[in-house]
């Protein structure tokens, strides 16, 4: 049996490692250990909502089970051959040598983003760090995707995001004579115009709702699951909201918006294109709503109803 001396200095060790581990997968929420030749998986620290869930334990048998499990319970369809590949024994065995590290970025089944690290440590053993970066994923997408001035998302977010999903409704709306807003009063207050606008806009619809800053003085919005008249009576009152917005004292402003609606059910591009035709017949007349319906087919077009 060992003493109490060679306890004490296991245990000692035991905290040192453990340290030395934390040190390397800084940031990381669950820290594991895996050995090729055995096959044995332990983990040292569990932390991420995943394998909270999955209720793993200090160890499991063989990697050969984990990574299954892993794969299907916190990674999306989309990304787990991907992931698979990169945790298989033969491709880290073959692409990360003694001391050095590998990252693999991939979404997982909440819909935000993920991340596992590898280290190996010799020849049989590697490190394996793995967390969910749902937050820190959010404040780099408000970076990327939100629109500095009106605190609505941008351009960016409907190209690489919204133009493929598939919607109820979609609308386009510009500012009536938002030119002359410039031109008689300056960009200081086109901006303040344009600033308001979006803050109405987002107050009116729902947190499921899309609103995009799609470019100058327009803005796109998304619905996803709205009654037909629920959405006409929507529109109505943020056509009068807009209208009854009042600037600063000396700026006599009285402001107006053009609103073009598809409903029904398509991609959000195909949409886009007939929203936007909506759109142009509203600027005849301006501050108004034009609503149609969309037919679904293979290039897109109007329902007459």
């Amino acid at each position: 049996m060992k003493n109490h001396d060679e306890i004490a200095a296991l245990r000692d060790e035991n905290k040192r490692l453990r340290k030395i581990i934390s040190a390397l997968m800084n940031g990381y929420t669950t820290i594991g250990e895996a050995n090729f030749t055995t096959g044995k998986v332990t983990f040292w620290q569990l932390g991420t909502n995943l394998f909270n869930n999955l209720n793993i334990g200090d160890a499991l048998p063989l990697w050969s089970d984990f990574v299954p499990l892993y794969v299907k319970y916190g990674v999306c369809a989309e990304d787990r051959d991907d992931v698979i590949e990169f945790l298989s024994q033969e491709y880290l065995r073959e692409n990360l040598k003694v001391g050095e590290r590998l990252k693999r970025e991939f979404r997982n089944n909440a819909d935000v983003y993920g991340e596992v690290k590898i280290i190996r440590i010799d020849e049989d053993n590697i490190l394996m760090g793995f967390t969910e970066r749902d937050q820190e994923i959010t404040e780099r997408q408000k970076k990327i995707y939100f629109d500095s001035l009106t605190k609505v998302k941008n351009r960016k977010y409907y190209d690489e995001q919204l133009a493929e999903k598939s919607l109820q409704a979609i609308v386009v709306a510009d500012i009536d004579r938002f030119k002359s807003v410039n031109d008689h009063y300056g960009h200081e207050c086109g901006d303040l115009v344009l600033a308001k606008v979006a803050e109405v806009l987002n107050a009116s619809v729902r947190t499921s709702d899309e609103v995009v800053r799609y470019g100058g003085d327009e803005f796109v919005l998304g619905f996803t699951n709205i009654d037909y008249h629920a959405l006409e009576i929507l529109m109505e009152r943020v056509r009068q909201t807009i209208e009854n917005i009042r600037l600063q004292d000396d700026i006599p402003i009285r402001l107006s918006m053009s609103f073009g609606v598809v409903y029904g059910t398509g991609i959000a591009r195909e949409m886009f294109s007939e929203a936007d035709k909506c759109l142009y017949e509203a600027k005849v007349k301006r501050n108004t709503v034009v609503i149609k319906y969309f037919e679904h087919t293979t290039k897109g077009g109007f329902k007459n109803e």
